[in-house]
Parts: C-alpha cells; sequence; structure tokens
C-alpha cells in the first residue's frame, strides 16, 4: 500500500507460539510520508502527539527520483528514531513504465552509487525497503521474477562496493500473490541470503465491509502460517511484518484488535518487527487504518504498544 503511517513493532524473539511465560514488551514507530522536508520534524511530531511515548522507528517513501533523504533522515533522528526508506521502482509521474529493465540496464547505476556513497558518509542506520509487494499486480515493478532479483542484486553490489554497511535490505512480500500461480510464487522474487538483512510479510484485516470476499480475520489467523513459513525458510534472516492494519468494523472490534496484535506479538518466535500502516484511505475507495480512527483504538494503542515503560520498584532501602 501506498502512502500513509507506519508502525513498527520489535518484539524480542521466544520460545513458543503459545506458553504463557511472560514476554517483553514490543518497541515501536510509525511511518510518516516525507514531503515538504523543512516542515518534515513539525509534521513528524504533529503525528506522535497523541501517542503515549516517542518511536524507535519512522518509515516513509521514496521513488527512482528521490536520492538519500537526509533531511528526513535528520527529523527522524531528531525525535531518537530509525528510518525505513520504502523505495519504490518507478517514479510518481510515471507509475505505468516497467523500470526493471532500465535498472539491469545500469541507467540507475550513477543515482544508487550517489545514494549510497550519501548513506555511507552519513553513518547512521538505514533499512532500505527495496521494490516491496513485487508479487503483487499493483506495481510496474510486480510479475517479473527474474528481473526483479538481477535488478536486486545489482544495486545491492553498489551499495556492497560502495561500502555503505550501515543501510539494512529488507525484502517485503505481500501476504497473497496476484496472480496466483507458481510463476508469481512470492519466493520466486528472493535474491539470495547474502542479499538480504530482513525478510518481511505485508498483509491486512480488511473486515466485513470492504469486498464481498473479504471477512474479518484475525491478526492471529492473518500471519501465523506465513510466520512460520519464512521461520523455516530464512531462518538465519531478521523478520518483520512490514505493513498491517486494521478497520473499525462493529464498535470496539478493532481496540480488540489492537490489543490482541499486541498479546500475539508478544508470543511469536523470531518476530522482530511490525509496521502499522496509519492511514485513513476512504478517499481512495479503501479504509481508514488510523490508530486514531476512534478513541477506543488510540487508547488501545497507547496501552499497548506505546505504553510508556515502567520505572523499576526500588529495592528495600534504596532511594525513592
Amino acid at each position: 500500500m501506498l502512502w500513509g503511517v507506519t508502525l513498527v513493532v520489535t518484539p524480542l524473539c521466544v520460545a513458543d507460539e503459545t506458553g504463557d511465560a511472560p514476554r517483553r514488551r514490543p518497541a515501536w514507530g510509525i511511518y510518516q510520508i516525507y514531503w515538504q522536508s523543512a516542515q518534515y520534524e513539525a509534521r513528524l511530531r504533529s503525528e506522535l502527539a497523541p501517542l503515549a511515548s516517542l518511536p524507535q522507528y519512522v518509515m516513509f517513501y521514496r521513488d527512482l527520483r528521490g536520492g538519500f533523504p537526509k533531511k528526513g533522515i535528520d527529523a527522524i533522528a531528531a525525535v531518537g528514531a530509525t528510518p525505513i526508506v520504502s523505495l519504490e521502482l518507478w517514479t510518481w509521474h510515471d507509475t505505468e513504465t516497467r523500470f526493471l529493465p532500465q535498472l539491469n540496464a545500469g541507467e540507475f547505476d550513477d543515482h544508487f552509487r550517489r545514494w549510497a556513497e550519501a548513506a555511507k558518509r552519513d553513518g547512521r542506520r538505514v533499512l532500505l525497503r527495496f521494490g516491496f509487494e513485487f508479487n503483487g499486480d499493483w506495481f510496474s515493478w510486480g510479475g517479473d521474477p527474474e528481473r526483479f532479483v538481477d535488478a536486486w542484486r545489482r544495486v545491492r553490489r553498489i551499495f556492497n562496493d560502495v561500502g555503505a554497511k550501515n543501510v539494512e535490505w529488507v525484502w517485503a512480500a505481500n501476504i497473497t500473490s496476484h496472480p496466483t500461480g507458481p510463476e508469481n510464487d512470492m519466493h520466486r522474487y528472493y535474491p539470495g541470503d547474502e542479499w538480504v538483512e530482513w525478510v518481511a510479510i505485508d498483509g491486512y484485516n480488511w473486515g466485513d465491509n470492504y469486498k464481498p470476499w473479504h471477512r474479518w480475520t484475525s491478526f492471529a489467523d492473518l500471519f501465523k502460517d506465513i510466520l512460520s513459513d519464512f521461520t523455516k525458510r530464512y531462518p538465519a534472516k531478521r523478520l518483520m511484518i512490514a505493513e498491517s492494519g486494521c478497520p473499525e468494523g462493529s464498535i470496539g472490534q478493532k481496540a480488540a484488535w489492537i490489543r490482541a496484535s499486541y498479546e500475539a506479538a508478544r508470543r511469536w518466535p523470531h518476530l522482530e518487527a511490525i509496521v502499522w500502516f496509519n492511514l485513513d484511505k476512504r478517499r481512495e475507495g479503501e479504509l481508514n487504518f488510523r490508530l486514531d480512527s476512534s478513541p477506543s483504538a488510540l487508547r488501545a494503542f497507547n496501552d499497548t504498544y506505546a505504553a510508556p515503560p515502567t520505572p523499576p520498584k526500588s529495592a528495600p532501602g534504596q532511594g525513592r
């Protein structure tokens, strides 16, 4: 999905999915649209204001025209967060052209070399979510596994040659492939372990009222099979839910979904990050995924992911 505010949650790995042992709290972050860079920090802080604590991650989108977004990264650093850059393999003025052949022909090599050099000079940790949801038919870089893998390796090789080791590469599939069929299986797009730091999945609860074939789906039911599969296929990789969201449904349903997602996230082994797509997309014919779509939803989020940490209790005889 494009545009919005995204939550990132980073729980510790745990031993099993069903045990009752206490789990450490997930960390969290948001995605904020990066535009009008001079006002970006103010916009970011405005989005954070209703939340009960500051984020650990902030995510935004870029296209093939944009260089290394230093001003955005400066603003993210100002709130103490790490940036996640979701890179779209098209330009926002041309979403019809399939740019993979141009990428593989080297036409963007200089662009990415400059990007990598700037990232290396900056030195701060950056997650790069390159060409996400490649197994969907809504992006022009989708549907061509061989060219996608070639493009990934070509650009990643440039970053390696430059020595931009502070950039972590995130491979992010959609939870279902469109079109279906073995030729478009998401795993055909995987460039290989040596080229990837994170593996990720995007998936949403669309509820009962969006399309006839959508039904309200719990967070656990949405992700349990794919997370199990990814854990087995990519055991050495860090694991992320890169986009997720939930509409309101009936009164209190969204708040309950947020709370249940928090408990599930604390129990799944190997899951290190969850990304919440916090945008009202009703103007685009979709749904309102914002965390503050109702007071109960915002309260649920602030009671779970964004709850300020509880200070440790003083031992007897220590100062208060």
